[in-house]
């Protein structure tokens, strides 16, 4: 998935995704929800 269609499909700028992948931007929840349901992956999973 290219940069751009990952900023398209969670409606935020290509640069903000830019940003994340640098490194210089920290993710909110809400973000990493999106991210999770766009990829149909878990980033962050509660260990029990």
């Amino acid at each position: 998935m290219k940069r751009r269609d990952l900023a398209a499909a969670l409606g935020k700028s290509e640069s903000e995704v830019s940003k994340w992948l640098a490194g210089a931007h920290n993710f909110t929840l809400k973000s990493i929800a999106k991210l999770e349901a766009v990829l149909g992956e878990d980033i962050l999973v509660v260990a029990k």
